[in-house]
């Protein structure tokens, strides 16, 4: 087979074979494309040549497609569409209509927090999507981004390479949390009862140890660690009915992922905030789809913080 010149194809030829089809008329084409009618037959000439095919035969005033022209036709106009509708920019995404999945890494605290929301919200809005909740954190976010086994990650980054955008979503700060039938302190809980009082913390190091220790060392005081985990869940299900206090992350506390009567205070020590954000793609911040998608996290993820420091 000889070896065919695509750069003498243009998208022009495959408009002027579908006005074509359809109007069985070079006029009448030449009018709907906006050509005059010498451009028209030039580009049915330039088909003829490129397809060695007549195309179409002229018969009184129409022009009858050969069998050739029926059997592409089909193909063409899926051509044409796959380019009007998933190539050519549009003026908005309609999330009604997607089928598609909306892929989203998490942290295990973002999910636990925000996903039940998050996919009420997109079950809502896009009906006919499928949604997948990725594990996520600051190390692995970028691999999964730049692979696109993710469309956006919600977490704590510690450094966010240049190629990613970054969209602040809220400022976490710490809270003691503990059973204070157990503990019966007064609140704010004091230092000395902070320090005496057996601690559960959440590592993700596999450490019994963190900031807050480095704090207190340069206080030149010592807490009592009895209990690590990377399961935020586990600790907050261990302090009902045990003498026992952990700093938790603030939305952690103050979810109703667990009834529990637990209470909540600030800290007798000056704990760092911290920010989560959600990142993306640089490349792909003009895509429409993942502008709607981080838009709707954005806000859901912002009124779940607000509903929760309200109760």
């Amino acid at each position: 087979m000889a070896e065919i010149n695509w750069r003498g194809i243009d998208l022009n030829l495959l408009l002027t074979f579908d006005a074509l089809i359809r109007f069985q008329s070079v006029s009448a084409a030449s009018r709907h494309l906006h050509l005059g009618q010498p451009a028209t037959s030039y580009n049915l000439k330039r088909l003829r040549e490129l397809l060695a095919d007549p195309l179409f035969e002229r018969q009184g005033n129409r022009m009858e497609p050969t069998r050739r022209a029926l059997e592409i036709a089909p193909k063409v106009s899926t051509i044409l569409t796959i380019f009007r509708e998933d190539i050519l920019p549009t003026n908005d995404f309609a999330p009604s209509q997607f089928e598609g999945v909306f892929k989203i890494g998490l942290s295990d605290y973002a999910e636990q927090i925000f996903g039940p929301d998050i996919f009420d919200a997109l079950q809502r809005l896009a009906p006919k999507a499928k949604i997948l909740f990725k594990p996520a954190d600051s190390d692995s976010s970028t691999q999964l981004l730049e692979s696109h086994d993710v469309d956006v990650c919600i977490g704590v980054f510690n450094t966010v390479p240049n190629t990613l955008s970054s969209t602040f979503l809220y400022r976490e700060k710490h809270l003691c949390i503990f059973d204070n039938n157990e503990i019966n302190t007064i609140l704010p809980i004091p230092l000395t009862t902070y320090l005496s009082t057996p601690q559960l913390i959440i590592t993700v190091n596999q450490l019994l140890s963190s900031q807050v220790d480095q704090r207190l060392s340069a206080m030149g005081a010592q807490r009592h660690v009895v209990l690590g985990s990377t399961r935020f869940l586990t600790i907050r299900r261990m302090l009902s009915g045990r003498k026992l206090l952990a700093v938790m992350a603030e939305m952690v506390g103050r979810s109703e992922l667990i009834d529990d009567q637990l209470t909540l205070c600030e800290p007798p020590i000056d704990i760092p905030n911290f920010d989560v954000d959600m990142v993306t793609l640089k490349r792909d911040d003009h895509h429409l789809r993942l502008q709607w998608l981080t838009g709707l996290i954005r806000d859901v993820v912002q009124q779940k913080v607000t509903q929760l420091r309200q109760t």
